[in-house]
Parts: C-alpha cells; structure tokens; sequence
C-alpha cells in the first residue's frame, strides 16, 4: 500500500478527487478544508463512499490518523491523512472556511 499521507500541496492537487472527512472534535468550533464533510468518529464509518478516494483532516493529523487506521481494517483502501492537519493546510497558505457538523 502507498504512503497514507498527503502533504497539504498533494492534497489540494487532488482536492477535486478527494471525499474529504474532518474528524476533529464536534464540541469545539473549528476551520475546515472546502469541501469537508465533518463526522464525529464515532459515526465516521455510516455513508463513507468506498469508490473514491478519502482524505481525512483533524487539526494536526493524530485523529485522523487513528480514523485511518480503522477505515483500513474495515476494508477501506483508498484512505489518505493530511500530514499537519488543518495546521499544516493553513501554513500551506491554503483556505480554510467555518465547520459544520455533518450527520
């Protein structure tokens, strides 16, 4: 299997590609990637499409590395982390817009 990272420049080179899934905590109001689906992780595996690339973000990449790791033993493959989060997404002089909890 490839590397499960995405740095913030290959990530918005694929952003048009990517299902993307924020997992950061619901209880604390946060920034986004456009185009974010934003689940609590404990609901992340209802609805995920397993035909399309998933890019999941959190504000470092820890969470969303531990989602990760469960999407694959769920037989999910197609799985990638945002290395540094929105952090690292923000440092990249990307955009960031409000969160909205999903489902």
């Amino acid at each position: 299997m490839e590397s499960i990272f995405l740095s913030p420049d290959d990530a918005m080179a694929r952003l048009n590609q990517l299902f993307i899934v924020d997992v950061q905590n619901p209880k604390y109001p946060t920034s986004v990637l456009p185009k974010s689906h934003r689940l609590n992780v404990d609901i992340l595996l209802k609805d995920l499409p397993k035909t399309q690339p998933i890019l999941l973000t959190c504000l470092t990449g820890q969470r969303s590395f531990t989602a990760a790791q469960q999407l694959i033993q769920k037989g999910y493959d197609a799985i990638y982390v945002l290395r540094g989060g929105v952090m690292a997404w923000r440092q990249a002089g990307y955009t960031v817009q409000p969160s909205k909890i999903s489902a």
